[in-house]
């Protein structure tokens, strides 16, 4: 996986990880072939970034119209607490037997309806667990890869097609 890929999964992974309840929207604009965001502030690129004119006019223009079939831009879905969850467990069967293992395992069951995983603070959980983080952050983009598939397969977007 390249750099580049890398840091696509990362954001992606934010994009689908925020809240259902929050205000953020992600997406994928087929035309320019980039992923960008609408949050409180505005439209946002990949870096967090204001849009600028043109860009940002053409994209409010297309937004106004994104359920229509013709539209170019779609939104990215995002899990849900019980799939956040999912995710979590699946990860953990993967250490069974290791120290604290129903604590880990408690924790995610109570994933809050909160940006991200709850294993992502595994090191805050407790120092011990570190070993463990670098597992976690290629288990969770290989995850986030899969449930891209899975929803790209409808609508043609890969890595390496975004800028």
């Amino acid at each position: 996986m390249t750099d580049l890929q890398r840091f696509n999964l990362y954001w992606l992974c934010q994009a689908m990880t925020v809240p259902t309840h929050s205000a953020a929207h992600y997406y994928y604009d087929s035309r320019t072939k980039k992923f960008f965001s609408e949050q409180g502030s505005g439209l946002l690129d990949m870096i967090n970034l204001l849009l600028l004119e043109p860009q940002k006019t053409d994209l409010e223009t297309r937004l106004a119209h994104i359920d229509s079939e013709a539209s170019e831009i779609v939104e990215f879905p995002r899990l849900n607490q019980k799939d956040k969850v999912s995710v979590q467990l699946l990860f953990l069967s993967n250490f069974p037997g290791i120290m604290q293992e129903e604590n880990l395992r408690l924790a995610a069951e109570k994933q809050p309806d909160a940006p991200g995983f709850v294993l992502d603070d595994l090191e805050a959980m407790n120092p011990a667990f570190a070993p463990m983080l670098p597992y976690w952050e290629d288990f969770k983009l290989q995850t986030i890869q899969y449930y891209l598939e899975q929803f790209t397969g409808i609508i043609g977007i890969t890595l390496k097609m975004v800028n």
